[in-house]
């Protein structure tokens, strides 16, 4: 079953990664897939496939699509996949198996389903059989079930907690709009069809399944105000994937920050003193400083007022490059230039750096001052421009990408991108190569 499961999933992957949304029936077949999810699902997302082929080079019709020769030649030559996983994959992308190449959805409800529809349902059937001879479909409810994989008329479904309940999914797929997703108010949320994948989640629906959620809704809401949705993109732009997220409120408008969010002044991220694998910079004001002790004051007591007082000093931009070992640190961090001796011997004693001091500037390092790296400090300073919170990383995500991750205040609220230059070279070198 883990096998069956890994075939079809690497294509469907693959698919959502080479290729994005079909301006060709794409639009209503995704609306009919979001009719058959119900309205209390607790996670959604749509795969538009195609958005991206004119950007990679490939066509598309909707029924097959045809890579750039490049992508098709990286699939035949994989090294990493079976001969029966290349064949697999070209057979999807040429309509051999009988699947509509238009919109997938994935979603979390009672189970958690990816499902799409079929243009030929007889013909996917045929065909899963025969890459898969040690098993065989069954009859159930009126539906058919191979492993994790169902089909009830024109649909497939592919279970990815378990195994697909055929009475559920014919019960999903005669929902009326009331009961689906259509009829909720973050399917909007879903509707860009110029990006490969939007999404959005139901925080407290989420975080229901999760331990320890009472302390999780406590964290949550020092930092939002009606803290309700996440949703947001992922996207590809020339060979680069991007990726957008924002936390929204019960009337899917930005969510507010309840923490002073002070934007990184680049010229502390410029002073650094080289390069390094990593890069990072926070703005920290005063007004957060005390938000902090505040917090830390109800939650610790009387044991907070030394950690209040060492921090009290902290006032402006806090950047950091380090090696990936994280054996090589160099910080610089803003200060009101009051009580240097207790910040000083806080970051020596519990971070092992030594601390010097110029003008109200101060400087921690340790292991090798003079180490370097691939991220700059003065490309990390162009990438932070704008964030409160944001990390340059070179090799963090996948060998060979630089990746650029910050939280930027908008709106009162905030607002997380994530960039991965060259991310969808190095995504199909990590699954083909």
């Amino acid at each position: 079953m883990k096998k069956l499961s890994y075939s079809l999933l690497a294509v469907l992957t693959l698919l959502f990664v080479v290729v994005g949304c079909s301006k060709s029936g794409g639009d209503n077949d995704a609306d009919s897939l979001l009719r058959t999810v119900p309205a209390d699902a607790s996670s959604v997302a749509l795969f538009n496939v195609a958005h991206a082929v004119d950007k990679l080079g490939g066509k598309t019709d909707g029924t097959t699509i045809s890579l750039s020769k490049e992508h098709t030649k990286a699939i035949k030559e994989s090294q990493a996949l079976k001969e029966k996983d290349k064949k697999h994959i070209m057979d999807v992308l040429e309509g051999e198996t009988g699947m509509a190449l238009n919109s997938f959805v994935y979603f979390s409800a009672a189970r958690t389903y990816i499902t799409g529809l079929l243009n030929d349902p007889e013909k996917f059937i045929a065909y899963e059989q025969k890459q898969n001879p040690s098993l065989q479909w069954r009859d159930e409810d009126g539906g058919k079930v191979l492993g994790p994989m169902a089909v009830v008329g024109n649909q497939f479904w592919i279970c990815t907690t378990g195994t697909p309940d055929v009475e559920q999914l014919k019960y999903y797929q005669n929902l009326n709009e009331k009961q689906s997703y259509v009829s909720s108010d973050a399917v909007s949320l879903l509707s860009d069809t110029e990006k490969a994948v939007t999404f959005v989640a139901d925080v407290n629906k989420n975080l229901a399944f999760l331990p320890n959620s009472t302390y999780l809704r406590l964290g949550s809401s020092l930092i939002f105000k009606d803290m309700s949705y996440i949703a947001g993109y992922i996207d590809i732009d020339k060979e680069n994937i991007l990726a957008s997220a924002a936390v929204l409120n019960s009337d899917m408008k930005p969510s507010e920050l309840l923490l002073p969010a002070e934007k990184i002044d680049v010229s502390v991220v410029r002073s650094l003193g080289g390069g390094g694998d990593y890069i990072a910079a926070m703005g920290v004001s005063q007004k957060l400083v005390k938000k902090i002790s505040d917090v830390a004051g109800t939650a610790m007591g009387q044991n907070s007022d030394a950690l209040a007082g060492m921090l009290q000093s902290i006032d402006g931009t806090v950047a950091v490059r380090a090696s990936s070992s994280l054996d090589d640190v160099e910080v610089r961090l803003q200060t009101n230039g009051k009580d240097f001796a207790d910040l000083a011997n806080m970051i020596n004693s519990f971070l092992g750096l030594t601390v010097s001091r110029d003008g109200n500037t101060l400087t921690a390092v340790r292991g090798n001052k003079d180490f370097n790296g691939p991220v700059t400090s003065q490309k990390a300073a162009e990438k932070l421009k704008g964030a409160w919170i944001g990390l340059v990383a070179d090799g963090l995500i996948a060998r060979d990408v630089v990746s650029v991750t910050r939280l930027v205040p908008e709106k009162k609220s905030l607002r997380l991108d994530i960039e991965a230059e060259g991310g969808v070279d190095a995504f199909l070198n990590a699954l083909l190569k």
